[in-house]
């Protein structure tokens, strides 16, 4: 990998130009999509983290062996998945180390503080003194080096932009929650919607927490935090913290994600505002797993970790768009796909309850019914084109 992309300086090989583009100059489109994405480069980590990433001792080399392990040490929000290890655990050999899920993906924080009986876990240790959490977590993963439990504990601490807040959070709500009769005090960690949004603009430690009163309105991707009550929340895929909170070793400054306000730029004039046209999530991610030139990219450095963030990442990019299509079935016309239509226009009797609600999922959405009859089509097509098939084969594959 020995040519920059002219747009975003991400590396690729001389085959992966697009093919219109010029040989004397090529251009690259699963960066950046030639120009339209323009996202700022993830910052150096601090110094700490950045020697447990490319440092040749034996402390760097045990953190990378267990970088999953480590993140979740210090994640704010918990995975909610069911992750299958049979691959990992009846392995033979020197077989490498698979991260697979069934079933869909989301994140969930909970309260500020545990349950009685109860000890505290994720976000509810950056609450505690720094001293007892660096004990409950060593308690807890006897196998991983204290020094380095403390060195990053002590670095996100100090770098980490959310843990300031739910400190903050704690400390109002101890000391104002419960002198308020209007009903149970939360507080809201939302993206400021006076903000302009063409600038990418988002909240930093000063301004993202909102306080709101149980029946005050927010928006529904924001991260509710109550001292005790409540179960498990969802954190929306949408939110700029979705990311930075789960993987805090990848983003140690508290990096926003991606959000539904980022849009594609025109890559011709640097200048222009950007086009009203969705930055998709898929794009987002691409962006990121390249490597570039000028950026230290934690992501790459991450070994296993990195498998759980492209999964996650490919995960909630599916949800997002499943989530599209089934709030816009009207605009896809599903209702003539679905023959809805032609059973109430049949002139026969027609019992709603046998139609249900049915989500139709365009051909566009790889490995629907009707993507797969196309499939079966063009084959067919080619089939009769080329006259008789000799060998029909059929292949899948993993995105």
């Amino acid at each position: 990998m020995n040519i920059a992309c002219p747009h975003c300086s991400a590396l690729h090989w001389y085959a992966e130009r697009l093919i219109n583009s010029p040989t004397s100059h090529p251009l690259f489109g699963t960066c950046c999509n030639s120009g339209k994405v323009r996202l700022a480069l993830l910052p150096d980590p601090p110094a700490p983290l950045r020697e447990l990433f490319e440092g040749d001792h034996e402390q760097a080399r045990e953190f990378r062996n267990n970088t999953r392990q480590y993140n979740s040490t210090f994640a704010f929000t918990s995975l909610g998945v069911n992750i299958d290890d049979s691959f990992n655990t009846n392995r033979s050999g020197q077989a490498p180390w698979v991260f697979r899920i069934h079933g869909e993906l989301c994140h969930r924080a909970g309260s500020l503080l545990p349950r009685e009986g109860e000890r505290p876990a994720y976000s509810q240790l950056y609450i505690y003194d720094p001293r007892m959490a660096l004990d409950i977590r060593s308690t807890r993963n006897a196998n991983l080096r204290q020094d380095t439990l403390a060195l990053i504990q002590n670095t996100l601490l100090t770098t980490h932009q959310y843990a300031p807040i739910y400190r903050f959070a704690y400390n109002w709500l101890s000391e104002h929650g419960s002198t308020l009769d209007d009903g149970e005090v939360t507080i809201r960690l939302a993206v400021d919607p006076s903000r302009d949004r063409r600038r990418y603009n988002l909240p930093t430690a000063d301004d993202v927490a909102v306080l709101l009163l149980q029946h005050g309105v927010g928006d529904y991707r924001d991260i509710v935090l109550r001292m005790r009550s409540g179960p498990l929340q969802r954190i929306h895929e949408g939110h700029p913290a979705y990311l930075p909170l789960h993987y805090p070793i990848l983003f140690p400054y508290g990096t926003p994600g991606w959000h539904r306000e980022l849009r594609l730029c025109d890559p011709s004039d640097p200048a222009h505002p950007p086009l009203t046209t969705s930055l998709t999530q898929t794009r987002f991610h691409a962006f990121r797993l390249h490597p570039r030139l000028y950026e230290f990219s934690t992501l790459l450095r991450a070994g296993r970790l990195l498998q759980e963030y492209i999964v996650d990442a490919w995960a909630s990019s599916e949800q997002e768009r499943l989530r599209f299509l089934r709030c816009h079935q009207d605009r896809l016309r599903a209702c003539v796909y679905s023959g809805l239509e032609d059973a109430i226009s049949g002139g026969r009797d027609v019992d709603l309850n046998e139609l249900g609600r049915l989500i139709v999922l365009p051909s566009s959405y790889t490995g629907s019914p009707r993507h797969m009859q196309q499939l079966f089509q063009d084959s067919m097509a080619i089939a009769r084109y080329f006259k008789r098939v000799d060998l029909f084969l059929t292949m899948t594959a993993n995105p």
